[in-house]
């Protein structure tokens, strides 16, 4: 636990460094809009105006939602796989 508490430091040190003396690489050249998940990809770097409505507030929920189910999942698997829990 030591070591895994230091790493958002660390990790924040490396980002601050690249961001001061290289903010043009900041991101990978290669990595295009066109590589990016639709979902990202559209909306990617534009910031709205005001708050959120409604369709976009559902459109969050239901990302976090599924990426919340998609981690139990993961987590239930890693169980079985240590023989923790029955499949």
């Amino acid at each position: 636990m030591d070591i895994q508490a230091r790493l958002p430091i660390a990790l924040c040190m490396i980002h601050n460094f690249v961001h001061r003396y290289d903010p043009d690489d900041f991101f990978d050249p290669e990595l295009t809009e066109g590589d990016l998940p639709i979902e990202l990809g559209d909306e990617l770097g534009v910031l709205g105006d005001g708050p959120a409505d409604a369709a976009e507030r559902r459109r969050a929920d239901e990302r976090r939602d599924n990426i919340a189910q998609e981690m139990w999942q993961d987590y239930q698997q890693e169980l079985v796989h240590r023989g923790l829990q029955a499949s």
